[in-house]
């Protein structure tokens, strides 16, 4: 069997070793071959895979739960077989089981052809993958900041058409190629899936085929800058192979689904895994400049088309209505309102909207009653996030006229989309607009005025990870002729290899324009080792302090070097911008610097809100619904379900200092308009070994309709740890799940030493 399989395969290798595909040829040979499985033994091989466990649910609302057993993963005939069954429960319900492997922590890479031969799951609910994730899913952040490479993916009830998927950003960006097969299916023969990743490019191949090519990606998190392209696409990724039973996206099993497991249907074989790789690759690209985005307007400005084939009327979850337009007036009519607010949608796409611009959308409308509708402007090729919106309308039976305006602050895109949602508002009432206008009113200033960043930290990319060279916000005056560059490891420390007899002037880089408010204490921290001990300056407003960085130590289990820590409290004496500079000229040493803050010295910033959401992060898991808002300097977060474990829905910060022995108070006020239990935590940051031990115990209150003070002591029983989460958790506390709308308000939060813990 074995045998009769590997000659059906469609990549052929030619007498040279070189794999040819249809359009662009792959840019390896079998010389490049690194790392291969093909499953010839009696059982996986551990030292190479890895088993996943996870109960259902878990992600995309899946219904099968993963775990070890022979039964849904193991070999047969040289092949990975991942099986999904189904089984009824004591109650009448059923479980699904099913397999997920992958080589985390044994085989990661960076860049390299990545290829499997296989077949497919078929059946409605099947959703069979091969595909790749980050060593350490923390580096750049939570996904999809952390990007996600989809190498195969096929949905059961339509298993002739193959996706190739590349999940990036934040917003969640998305690059996606489809392959429909002319004749037979990806679950009934074996075909040939592969990925070629490249710093600067990244190719789907099926069956030696090239159909979907990206060049375009990006990460970051809101309110920094973008990381220096190819991150995320620049650290090591694992292979995964599984097979998901239901979901958000592929659907659900039904009466048609097979889970017979003396049939194949329910069954992936996977006859071989190949990983390509090039001795070296130039990491040294950068992301294609994009076509301006050019709105069109008529001769009053207004961008929003006339054309009656601009506009588009879709229809889900059961709604059902029509539209009668000629492009100017429009008149939505619904029969059935479904159960979607966009069960009834009226749209225009191909919307384009210009970062740094000011705009004003308006139009005028009525109804047949009083009712609400829906509307916004979405973004589809970024998640369809939100750029205006979305906004409840209140209509009445007499002409009115709407007019709203908003800064654009995310990137140009030319694809926006204007919408109308007539669904699920408890009325079918017949709708009437016109007049729709879209105009451009004025520029904004995106500079931030060098104010601090969402972490509290007022320099800018601190961490030297983004702009060009990796070295963005900082300028550099450099007279002594110095090699200035960021480490291509995983710590990008900012490096300086300064020439013999130069002095600390000659090697600056810099900072201009920071905004301190007088007579409060600013924390100024950085990280730093040298070839040598050396003498270095930092300079900060009217202080000039004076550095002596050790050489570097070696350490002794990871062989990586440790950086020496330097902080002190700096009170601006007044309200002045302030400059940051740091003199690294060191006759000859090598200087690398890292993790540079300047951040007010408390343990919880922005606890008043008075900065909007400064320091601050909204978490929402996919299976709740939330957003937050900043009003009267309160945060106010707007829950439609809480999902069903307490961590759906937190307000967090980042890099909260705690150190060992002392005593802190935590205080906070809040209310609800909906009584309820909330839940507190300092706690350690698990994201890279899932140990997140809360230092302060798990704080559980009730808040109602009033607002209280809540407040809290401990003991820092600990070592002293500088990254603490400091987070609300608001999603299902002490299990209880909410779906009714509510909003809790949190405001004056504060975390305080008390005393140091006497001996």
């Amino acid at each position: 069997m074995k045998l009769s399989k590997v000659m059906l395969t469609s990549v052929a290798l030619a007498a040279a070793g070189t794999i040819f595909a249809q359009g662009k040829p792959s840019e390896y040979t079998e010389k490049d071959l690194v790392w291969q499985d093909d499953f010839n033994g009696k059982k996986l091989n551990t030292k190479d895979w890895n088993y996943e466990f996870h109960e259902p649910g878990w992600v995309n609302a899946e219904l099968q739960s993963y775990d070890d057993s022979k039964k849904n993963t193991y070999l047969k005939d040289g092949c990975l077989v991942i099986q999904a069954l189904k089984s009824e429960k004591k109650d009448g319900t059923f479980a699904y089981t099913s397999g997920r492997v992958n080589t985390q922590g044994k085989h990661a890479f960076t860049y390299g052809r990545f290829e499997a031969r296989l077949k497919v799951t078929k059946g409605m609910g099947f959703l069979p993958a091969f595909w790749m994730m980050p060593n350490d899913e923390s580096y750049y952040g939570q996904w999809p900041k952390c990007g996600e490479i989809d190498i195969m993916e096929v949905m059961g009830q339509e298993t002739n058409k193959l996706y190739g998927t590349l999940h990036f950003g934040e917003p969640h960006g998305m690059v996606q190629g489809t392959q429909i097969l002319e004749n037979g299916n990806f679950a009934d023969e074996f075909h040939t899936f592969a990925v070629e990743w490249e710093p600067d490019e990244i190719r789907w191949y099926c069956d030696g085929v090239n159909y979907k090519t990206a060049n375009d990606w990006f990460t970051k998190k809101p309110g920094f800058g973008e990381q220096t392209f190819p991150a995320p696409f620049d650290q090591p990724f694992y292979i995964i192979f599984n097979v998901a039973v239901g979901g958000s996206w592929v659907g659900y099993p039904d009466e048609t689904t097979d889970f017979d497991p003396k049939k194949d249907d329910a069954k992936m074989y996977i006859d071989y895994v190949k990983v390509y790789q090039k001795k070296e690759y130039n990491e040294n690209v950068e992301k294609p400049a994009k076509a301006p985005v050019v709105a069109k307007t008529d001769s009053s400005g207004n961008m929003i088309s006339t054309q009656k084939n601009a506009w588009e009327f879709l229809t889900a979850g059961g709604g059902v209505g029509s539209v009668d337009t000629d492009g100017k007036t429009h008149t939505i009519k619904t029969s059935n309102a479904g159960s979607l607010e966009y069960s009834v949608q009226y749209v225009q796409a191909k919307v384009p909207l210009n970062q740094g611009f000011r705009y004003r959308y308006s139009f005028d409308a009525y109804a047949d009653a009083k009712r609400t509708m829906i509307t916004g402007i979405s973004a589809p090729n970024n998640s369809y996030a939100r750029r205006f919106g979305d906004v409840k309308v209140d209509l009445t039976t007499q002409k009115q006229h709407y007019s709203y305006e908003f800064n654009m602050t995310a990137d140009s895109d030319p694809e926006c989309r204007l919408e109308y949602n007539c669904g699920a508002q408890d009325s079918t009432a017949t709708i009437y607009i016109s007049n729709i206008r879209l105009e451009k009113i004025g520029e904004v200033d995106l500079s931030n005025g060098k104010k601090c960043l969402p972490d509290g930290n007022y320099i800018f990319n601190g961490q030297f990870q983004e702009g060009k060279d990796r070295l963005g916000s900082w300028e550099i005056n450099n007279k002594a002729n110095a090699e200035i560059s960021v480490t291509k490891d995983r710590s990008r420390m900012l490096k300086v290899v300064s020439p013999k007899k130069s002095k600390n002037e000659d090697v600056i880089i810099r900072q201009t324009g920071i905004n301190l408010e007088k007579d409060t204490d600013y924390i100024v921290k950085f990280d730093a080792y040298s070839s040598k001990t050396v003498n270095v300056v930092v300079k900060y407003g009217e202080v000039e302090q004076k550095v002596r960085v050790l050489a570097a130590k070696t350490d002794a289990k990871t062989k990586a070097l440790i950086p020496d820590h330097f902080e002190w409290v700096y009170t601006p004496k007044d309200d002045k911008a302030m400059d940051f500079e740091f003199c690294l000229g060191t006759d000859g040493a090598t200087v690398c610097v890292d993790n540079v803050f300047v951040k007010e010295n408390c343990v919880v910033v922005n606890g008043e809100f008075d900065r909007e959401m400064t320091g601050w992060e909204l978490y929402a898991n996919e299976k709740a619904g939330v957003k937050c808002e900043i009003v009267d300097n309160t945060a106010n977060i707007t829950i439609d379900n809480t999902g069903n474990l307490d961590w759906m829905i937190q307000l967090k910060q980042n890099g909260c200092l705690l150190e060992k022995g002392k005593i802190y108070k935590i205080s906070l006020k809040a209310k609800s308009d909906l009584e309820r239990m909330i839940m507190l935590a300092m706690q350690r940051d698990g994201s890279k070994d899932d140990n997140w031990y809360p230092y302060s115990n798990t704080l559980k209150f009730k808040v109602g309709n009033e607002f209280k003070e809540y407040s809290w002591q401990f003991t820092m029983g600990m070592e002293t740890d500088p990254n603490v989460i400091f987070t609300i958790s608001m999603g299902a506390v002490s299990d209880k799940v909410i779906s009714q709308k509510h909003t809790i308000t949190i405001d004056s939060i504060v975390v305080e030493e008390v005393q140091k813990k006497s001996k």
